[in-house]
C-alpha cells in the first residue's frame, strides 16, 4: 500500500470510557499501519474542576488527570507496538467539542478518531452529543467508531477488510465527493463500493403518476450515473449499489453486512441525500449499523487536496 498523505497526524480525544478507549484502538491501528503521529486528549469539565479545587490545587487536578491518561493511553496503544514517549498527551479544559476544534487547529492534524455512546433521540443530547457536534461541524474527516458494550474489542489489523460503502447522490458534486472517498478508501486498504439510496415516490390515489415507473426510472437512472463514476476511478472502485429506501436506513442496512468495514459519507449541508443538518446521517448509520463512519468534509480546499492524491495515472 502507498504511504498515505492523507491522514498523517491523528487527534483522538477520550473520556476514560469503554467507548473512547474503542476509539483509541482504531487511532493506534492506523497510526501503525500509517506512520502517523498520535494526539490525545481529555477535556475536563470547568464545573468538576471548580468543585475538585476544593479538595485539590488546580495543578494537582492537572496532574493527576494527566497521569491516568497516560496510564489509560499507554495500556491501550501497547498491543500495536506504538510506544508513549511517541504520543503527544494533553488535558484542557472546557466544553469538549470546541477544544478538540481548538486542538486540531493548534497542532494541524488531519484526522479525528471519535467514539460515540449509542445514545439517539433526546438521550443522543447529554450522551451522543460531542460525537455528533464534531460531525456537524468540523473542518477535517472524522473516523467515529460506533458504541461497545461491555469491554472495548480490539478491532482486526486487517480492518477495515475487504469493503467500504460511499453514499452519494446524483448532484454536480457526486464525482468529487467519490473520488475523495476513493482515496481515503485506497489509504486505509480497502475496495469502494458506490451506494444511492432513490427514495420512492408514494403511490397517491388522487394523483395521475404512476408511482412505479418512476420508482423503476429513478433507480436505472441512479445505476447508469454510478456506473460512470465507477469507470473514471477503476483504480477504487469496483463495485455499485442502487437501492430504494430512506437514506439513513437503507444505509445503515447495507453497512451492517459482514464483508462492510466502512462507511465514507461527505458531510453536506442542504436538501438532498445527507439531509439539512450536517452529520445527522452519518450519526445514524454509526449507531444503526455498528460500522465506523469516516465522514470527510465538504470544505472545497480540503476536497481539492484529497482529489489531488488520486493516482496520477488516471484521469
Amino acid at each position: 500500500m502507498a504511504e498515505t498523505t492523507l491522514f498523517r497526524t491523528i487527534l483522538c480525544p477520550v473520556d476514560f470510557s469503554a467507548h473512547s478507549r474503542q476509539a483509541l484502538n482504531y487511532a493506534a491501528l492506523l497510526v501503525k499501519r500509517l506512520r502517523g503521529k498520535l494526539i490525545v486528549i481529555f477535556v475536563e469539565d470547568p464545573l468538576l474542576v471548580a468543585a475538585a479545587a476544593v479538595a485539590y490545587a488546580d495543578t494537582q487536578l492537572i496532574e493527576k488527570s494527566r497521569a491516568e491518561l497516560r496510564r489509560f493511553v499507554e495500556r491501550t496503544i501497547a498491543p500495536y507496538g506504538v510506544t508513549i514517549a511517541s504520543v503527544t498527551l494533553d488535558v484542557v479544559m472546557g466544553r469538549p467539542h470546541e477544544e478538540i476544534a481548538r486542538t486540531a487547529k493548534r497542532l494541524k492534524c488531519d484526522l479525528i478518531i471519535v467514539g460515540a455512546h449509542g445514545a439517539t433521540g433526546a438521550n443522543k443530547m447529554m450522551l451522543g452529543s460531542t460525537t455528533h457536534r464534531v460531525l456537524r461541524s468540523s473542518p477535517l474527516p472524522v473516523l467515529a467508531v460506533p458504541p461497545v458494550k461491555g469491554r472495548a474489542k480490539r478491532p482486526a489489523r486487517t480492518w477495515p477488510g475487504k469493503w467500504a460503502l460511499a453514499p452519494i447522490d446524483l448532484s454536480s458534486r457526486a464525482r468529487t465527493d467519490a473520488t475523495a472517498a476513493a482515496v481515503a478508501a485506497r489509504e486505509l486498504g480497502t475496495q469502494l463500493r458506490l451506494v444511492h439510496i432513490v427514495e420512492p415516490i408514494a403511490e397517491l390515489p388522487w394523483l395521475e403518476v404512476d408511482a412505479t415507473r418512476r420508482n423503476q426510472q429513478q433507480e436505472r437512472r441512479a445505476l447508469a450515473f454510478l456506473s460512470r463514476v465507477k469507470e473514471g476511478l477503476a483504480w477504487a472502485v469496483a463495485d455499485t449499489v442502487v437501492q430504494a429506501g430512506r437514506p439513513g436506513t437503507a444505509i445503515a442496512a447495507i453497512a451492517s453486512q459482514n464483508d462492510v468495514g466502512l462507511v465514507v459519507m461527505t458531510r453536506r449541508r442542504g436538501q438532498g441525500l445527507f439531509g439539512p443538518r450536517q452529520g445527522s446521517i452519518s450519526y445514524q448509520v454509526l449507531v444503526d449499523a455498528r460500522t465506523p463512519v469516516l465522514a470527510l468534509p465538504s470544505d472545497p480546499q480540503w476536497l481539492r487536496r484529497a482529489v489531488a492524491l488520486r493516482p496520477r495515472n488516471v484521469i
